[in-house]
């Protein structure tokens, strides 16, 4: 669905892509990740043809997506970080940007804005930040594009959007699409997410789906970290460690993408020498997710 092969990208001096390769074969949600400035923004524009590669080929359901052709943005569709409204009501803003997407579904957003507690009979100007970004993520769900783009969704949303917002995204019509989340919120999102992605350096250091991710690592919380082997992260808090190490239980372990996030961030080889020794590992540079 999204093959990525020897893409470069600068912004002026800055190198922020080079040599970086993505096969996305399968339906999912996928969690973006890496450090600020790592280009995770910058590679979901790539995708949406907002921005052009400056090397390499980028293919999106076999579009090229700085063509920008008709069908091509029919397919694809991106919540950004920030966005601006202009001051319509929800009615406004599906009757006036729906027709672009021939798969929106009208009885769908409405039923998300409800789960959402959007209110229908304000215009976008006396709304709040988190009750625009519902509106946002709503519409954007409604559009049941295959390719869903969302960089930091849960940012601006108190706790219970939080809660409503993965509500939504579990729903059954959601499991057909390929949905790639850029976010730095973890915890917010390890019980939704399919695979995991982690750029660095201007490469893919990590592309694993979630079940070899639970057979080759263990992590949590312990009293003694005397008792592990094979510790890759580790952290005090207070009494107690949290760690990330070597999964040799022979069971499927539980995720905590936070840990897995700091561990990535710090102790990237350790993480890396884990799953390549476990079989069947998707973790290699420029994988397939």
């Amino acid at each position: 669905m999204i093959q990525i092969k020897k893409l470069s990208f600068e912004y002026g001096q800055k190198v922020v892509y080079d040599d970086f390769s993505l096969s996305i074969q399968d339906a999912g949600i996928y969690g973006l990740f890496g450090r600020n400035g790592s280009g995770k923004s910058t590679l979901l524009k790539l995708i949406s043809g907002l921005l052009f590669a400056h090397g390499g080929t980028l293919s999106v359901l076999g579009h090229e997506p700085s063509r920008r052709a008709p069908d091509f943005l029919a397919l694809v569709y991106i919540v950004p970080e920030e966005f601006h409204l202009p001051n319509i009501t929800l009615a406004q803003l599906a009757d006036s940007q729906s027709p672009f997407y021939p798969n929106f579904s009208k009885a769908h957003f409405e039923e998300y804005a409800g789960i959402f507690e959007i209110p229908t009979d304000k215009g976008f100007e006396s709304m709040s930040l988190g009750q625009k970004k519902k509106a946002v993520i709503s519409f954007a769900l409604a559009t049941h594009t295959p390719i869903l783009l969302m960089d930091e969704p849960t940012n601006g949303l108190d706790i219970l959007g939080r809660a409503q917002f993965k509500i939504i995204m579990a729903r059954a019509e959601h499991a057909s699409r390929v949905v790639l989340i850029s976010t730095h919120q973890a915890h917010d999102l390890e019980s939704l997410m399919s695979h995991v992605l982690f750029v660095d350096g201007g490469s893919l250091a990590l592309a694993a789906d979630m079940m070899t991710l639970q057979s080759a690592l263990s992590m949590g919380v312990t009293d003694d970290i005397g008792q592990l082997s094979d510790v890759i992260y580790q952290e005090h808090l207070g009494q107690q460690v949290a760690y990330v190490a070597a999964n040799h239980s022979g069971q499927a372990l539980p995720i905590h993408l936070e840990l897995l996030y700091k561990a990535l961030s710090l102790q990237k080889e350790g993480v890396l020498k884990a799953l390549n020794n476990f079989a069947g590992t998707t973790s290699t540079k420029g994988g397939t997710a």
